[in-house]
């Protein structure tokens, strides 16, 4: 079994390639066929709620099996088609091929299953907002500053913005103009930390005022 609290979100993946580079990964995501005309349509890519896709390489067989595979019960092996259309969790290597882009060479993969999650408690949402808390995942509200990176991904800030020890969070949701960067807020849903400086807060609902304390 995987440990689903230790997978990097894709978009953090993404972000972060560079220092990811050809180190065994575990990634979480939804599975998809590439779609288009050619070879390449039936390839999966993992993709993230705002669109964002990165191409893996297949670790088990893409097309159907016979039925004269089927074993007892009509149980057939495992390929592609069981994965297709779930969020997985993939671990392999991220490299880059031979155009320069970005490929996910996955190894093995597991269908997530949500459980029912806990919610965090003052000092565990003190230790993930700070550098620590590695591994942590459930539910609660962070307050930070807002930033973003390039297009439309937003990032809460929670603790030595800029610096050294800069810990952020990426958030699956998109820029909204009532938003104004680099000003208190709080933001609270499903919170992942997959490093001891950065994580992922998922299902993201915002309130743009933190409040004290």
């Amino acid at each position: 079994m995987y440990d689903a609290s230790r997978a990097i979100d894709l978009s953090t993946l993404l972000e972060h390639a560079d220092q990811l580079m050809r180190r065994i990964v575990t990634g979480r995501g939804h599975l998809r066929r590439c779609g288009g005309d050619g070879v390449g349509a039936m390839w999966p890519v993992l993709e993230d709620t705002q669109g964002r896709r990165l191409r893996v390489t297949p670790w088990l067989p893409m097309d159907d099996f016979s039925p004269r595979l089927a074993g007892p019960g009509g149980r057939h092996p495992r390929g592609l088609r069981d994965f297709f259309g779930h969020d997985v969790l993939l671990t392999g290597v991220l490299e880059r091929d031979g155009d320069g882009e970005l490929v996910f060479v996955a190894k093995r993969a597991q269908v997530v299953r949500e459980l029912h999650l806990r919610r965090l408690d003052a000092a565990q949402l003190a230790a993930v907002a700070g550098v620590g808390g590695e591994g942590t995942v459930g539910y609660g509200a962070l307050a930070g500053e807002l930033i973003i990176d390039g297009g439309d991904q937003l990032r809460l800030v929670t603790a030595d913005r800029g610096g050294p020890c800069e810990v952020s969070f990426t958030l699956d949701v998109m820029r909204r103009d009532d938003l104004v960067l680099g000003r208190p807020i709080h933001v609270h849903g499903l919170i992942r930390k997959a490093t001891p400086w950065l994580g992922a807060i998922r299902r993201a609902a915002l309130a743009v005022d933190a409040p004290t304390s």
